[in-house]
């Protein structure tokens, strides 16, 4: 069965009205309903705009210099980590922002990329660097020595993000081509398959069915819809995987070995109704300044959505917390963004902000970690203050 019917059949045993914070038990499945943030008035946590470090700011060079920044963590020995697509590198710099070492560039050889997608730190400490492509090449590096091993994802899966530590690389299979025959017309959203590579980074293994992407089938091939319903999988580190669909504000919880669901949360009653203003503005998005013809048939074919998804991306910080960032699609992809954020027992806490023009991609307990454009598009890795009133 499909997560995303699953799901919707356990909505059936709902009863009775909920406190802020309900859990009960449905077949052997932990559902946790919200209707009210756990934070206080004053708890609330916040970012401070003001970096800590910013990567583009610390140094001069070329190793100071950004194109399509993929990853920002901090290492175990506590140094910080860049994944730079433009060069195919991942780079290393000290607490301060100095530039120390940088392992692999574009190519072919052992520990080079072709298309660097992110970076997954291990418990033990080193770096996996994994291409965003079937069969595409991994390397392990440790952070002070260099290649340790290479890898190659093997299957027709591509890597997720890895936002906290893990031993397990994962990745999501979308289950179809655009070349495939039996395709039909208009808005879909074929099963996709979760996968685990092995222990040993040797071979993968499915885990679950779940549904992939949102994508439209015109004449001539695959389009994006306006606004985008994208599957989210998010490693917990621990063996489980945290699933959106983005239907909805709620997420799954996985068995990583059984694909079993073993937690539901949701806030109900959140509106993501759209207006046609917010349709036509991302439309004119999309279009450019001057769009092709070729580009202005094609958004005409696009159905046209009544509502928004429910998150654009979705993480877990360092203590286990599931962040939802709202959708602000191509027209509001500037703003700042508000994001959801439950506990690890599914429990709703609050709304946290993220900067405008900011792209947020790692939270630690006391910091968070991205990429900010400044009003030249120039890329800025920075690291910035979380601040958590109560803890």
């Amino acid at each position: 069965m499909l997560l995303g019917l699953a799901a919707a059949s356990m909505a059936g045993c709902e009863a009775g009205s909920a406190p802020a914070s309900m859990a009960r038990d449905s077949l052997g499945v932990t559902i946790v309903e919200s209707t009210a943030p756990g934070w206080a008035e004053g708890d609330e946590w916040r970012i401070v705009e003001e970096p800590v470090v910013d990567l583009a700011e610390s140094g001069s060079g070329d190793m100071h210099l950004f194109f399509r920044v993929g990853d920002v963590l901090r290492t175990g020995a506590g140094d910080l980590a860049v994944a730079d697509r433009g060069s195919q590198q991942i780079r290393i710099y000290d607490a301060g922002g100095r530039f120390v070492r940088a392992f692999g560039g574009t190519g072919e050889g052992p520990g080079e990329f072709r298309s660097l997608w992110s970076v997954v730190l291990t418990h033990e400490g080193t770096l996996l660097g994994v291409d965003y492509r079937a069969g595409g090449a991994g390397a392990e590096f440790d952070t002070d020595s260099g290649l340790v091993s290479t890898f190659r994802f093997r299957g027709e899966a591509n890597p997720v993000h890895h936002p906290v530590p893990s031993d397990i690389v994962w990745g999501l299979d979308a289950g179809y081509t655009v070349q495939d025959d039996d395709l039909e017309g208009g808005l879909q959203r074929h099963p996709a398959t979760i996968v685990r590579m092995s222990a040993d980074r040797t071979s993968v293994h499915p885990v679950a069915t779940v549904p992939g992407w949102e994508h439209v089938v015109v004449p001539e091939g695959d389009a994006i819809p306006l606004m985008p319903r994208v599957t989210q999988v998010v490693p917990t580190g621990q063996g489980e995987v945290v699933v959106g669909i983005a239907d909805g504000l709620e997420y799954s919880v996985l068995d990583g070995e059984t694909g079993d669901v073993r937690m539901i949360a949701r806030l109900p009653g959140i509106s993501l109704a759209v207006t046609g203003e917010e349709v036509d503005r991302e439309r004119q998005a999309r279009l450019g300044p001057d769009p092709r013809q070729f580009t202005r048939d094609l958004l005409d074919r696009l159905p046209v959505p009544t509502e928004k998804p429910a998150y654009e991306s979705m993480l877990l910080d360092a203590e286990g917390n599931v962040w939802a960032g709202e959708f602000l699609g191509l027209a509001r992809r500037d703003e700042a963004r508000d994001w959801y954020v439950w506990d690890a027992s599914g429990v709703w806490l609050g709304v946290v902000e993220t900067p405008a023009r900011f792209q947020l991609m790692r939270v630690g307990s006391d910091e968070v970690f991205g990429v900010r454009r400044d009003m030249n598009d120039v890329e800025h890795p920075q690291v910035l203050r979380l601040v958590k009133p109560r803890s």
